[in-house]
């Protein structure tokens, strides 16, 4: 028998997207791309789940209810999960705003769902290989 090394199970994606519909839609794609996805519409509810789990990533849209995609990213210093935020377009003081706090990557309103897909389960990828980590995404 052949030395297999042990499956590693992807760390969940966290969607805190109040647009139910944009939620929903992508939500359905990360599945499809074989990723364990929990999803909340606010960012108070967010900010429990992230306290009370670990996520490969989390994508936070930056106009959340409750606490914004900004604030969450700001709450979690270090040792946070990657965050990847979701805004409206035209918006570049935000976008420069959301890469000095540390996110990993930024998409607009707008978005096409394959392009967000691909982009939301790369940074896990990423974040592995530059830490060396075994706790990946799919």
């Amino acid at each position: 028998m052949a030395n297999q090394s042990p499956s590693i199970p992807p760390a969940p994606v966290l969607l805190a997207v109040s647009h139910e519909q944009a939620r929903d839609l992508l939500a359905d794609r990360l599945r499809r791309a074989d990723a364990d996805v929990q999803s909340v519409g606010n960012g108070t509810d967010a900010r429990r789940e992230i306290q009370e789990q670990a996520f490969g990533v989390v994508v936070a849209e930056t106009r959340l209810p409750g606490r914004s995609g900004l604030e969450l990213l700001r709450s979690f210093p270090t040792l946070r999960p990657p965050f990847v935020l979701l805004g409206q377009q035209g918006n570049d003081e935000e976008i420069e705003r959301a890469f000095e706090l540390g996110a990993a990557d930024y998409f607009t309103l707008p978005f096409s769902p394959s392009i967000a897909t691909a982009r939301i389960m790369r940074v896990p990828r990423l974040v592995a290989a530059a830490s060396g980590s075994r706790f990946v995404s799919k």
